[in-house]
């Protein structure tokens, strides 16, 4: 899956959207294509959210978390400015406990989907 989605110009990317797009709507009423719309938009909000959680957690763990909004530095404090070799490595354990509480969650889903399929 590293070759998808393709390294083509993004305009090109959209115009294929709009053309699956277009072609969906010549066979669907309107409440079929207002549910398959529903449907995409769903799938891109979850991989959108996923995306944004993995990026979070490892700019923590990188130690490249930098708040511009935060009264540190407002003050004129900041990464940039300051000496300090404070890391976000005092927030490890925290990142462990919901590393370790996704697995949990994963397992608990897979149990329910194989107890499913075997019904």
């Amino acid at each position: 899956m590293n070759n998808f989605p393709p390294n083509i110009h993004p305009t090109t990317y959209n115009l294929i959207a709009v053309a699956i797009g277009i072609v969906l709507v010549g066979d669907l009423n309107a409440n079929e294509q207002n549910s398959l719309g529903n449907w995409f938009m769903l799938l891109g909000q979850y991989l959108s959210t996923n995306a944004a959680q993995q990026q979070l957690i490892e700019s923590r763990i990188e130690n490249n978390n930098i708040n511009i909004n935060s009264q540190k530095s407002k003050q004129g404090g900041g990464p940039f400015t300051t000496n300090s070799n404070v890391s976000n490595q005092t927030q490890r354990g925290e990142v462990d406990f919901l590393l370790d509480a996704i697995d949990k969650i994963y397992e608990e889903l897979n149990n329910i989907k194989n107890n499913t399929s075997e019904d």
